[in-house]
């Protein structure tokens, strides 16, 4: 283990200059970082493949979207029934009425005014842990007892608000109905899911580095590909393989990973720095370290 240096004047405005840059630096870089899958790996609209990166930091949220061989699922869109409609009992189909959309535009409206309280909250309390990180480094200069402890807890703040971030971002996906919300944020989720029969979906989380991975698969015999004479039979059983009605099985996969930012790890360096430029003792003596 390396000796530690014994503590000098001028050690207290490198701190302070380091952690002003690095929690500059940290601000404003990417706080968390989104990149979702999906492929259509079954079906009229496969192979088409969708990627999107979302980077979230202090100010907005950066969207990129690329769709690859889309020319399957422009035209499945194209030709499929949209209004389709299995009701929640799986006994009747119909159209979903004008009153029922309303509502539905109304739920969207508040959940989405929620959301963007809960981002804003998010952010205001990562910035106000970088401030209180660059405040208690100042503080280190003043001969005050527990100036010590005071910065470890500003540094452990700080860290648990980045780590703590991400889970903003998933009340934006998962909201109060967690699979209804995150099939709205999965591409071609215009479709509605009530218009597929004999569903069957999964998902597995895992752990991955400065973050978290869920893979997801859903199937289903999508109705608005199905004759509407035919489609009360396809609800009540499934159709029978190589008859017509089978071709409106659609399956699809998903991989969603929610990462911290890399430039997160810079604050990792803040503890190796006390260590290696200490600050003097506050009592009298003024010698020892802390």
């Amino acid at each position: 283990m390396l000796p530690r240096p014994k503590p000098r004047r001028f050690y207290g405005a490198i701190r302070i200059a380091v952690t002003l840059i690095l929690a500059i630096h940290v601000l404003v870089s990417a706080w968390v970082v989104v990149a979702v899958n999906g492929q259509y790996v079954e079906g009229k609209p496969s192979p088409t493949e969708f990627d999107s990166l979302v980077a979230i930091d202090g100010e907005e949220t950066l969207i990129d979207v690329k769709i690859k061989n889309a020319t399957p699922f422009f035209f499945y869109l194209l030709f499929r029934d949209a209004d389709a409609y299995q009701s929640f009992n799986n006994t009747t189909t119909g159209d979903v009425g004008n009153g029922d959309d309303k509502d539905n535009r109304d739920d969207k409206e508040a959940t989405s005014e929620s959301e963007e309280d809960w981002l804003a909250f998010g952010r205001n309390m990562v910035k106000f842990s970088l401030i209180c990180l660059v405040l208690s480094e100042i503080l280190m200069l003043i001969s005050f007892r527990w100036r010590h402890h005071i910065r470890t807890l500003a540094f452990i703040l700080t860290v648990l608000s980045f780590v703590a971030f991400p889970t903003f971002y998933v009340l934006d996906l998962a909201g109060d109905e967690s699979e209804d919300s995150t099939a709205t944020n999965t591409p071609g989720a215009e479709i509605d899911s009530v218009s597929f029969a004999h569903t069957n979906a999964s998902s597995q989380f895992s752990v991955v580095w400065l973050g978290f991975q869920v893979d997801a698969d859903f199937s289903g015999y999508d109705l608005g590909l199905v004759k509407s004479e035919n489609r009360t039979m396809v609800i009540e059983e499934v159709p029978a393989d190589g008859s017509k009605d089978a071709s409106s099985f659609i399956s699809f996969k998903s991989k969603l990973e929610i990462t911290l930012g890399k430039n997160l790890d810079s604050l990792l360096v803040l503890p190796l720095m006390w260590y290696l430029l200490p600050s003097k003792s506050p009592k009298k003596s003024g010698l020892e370290e802390e």
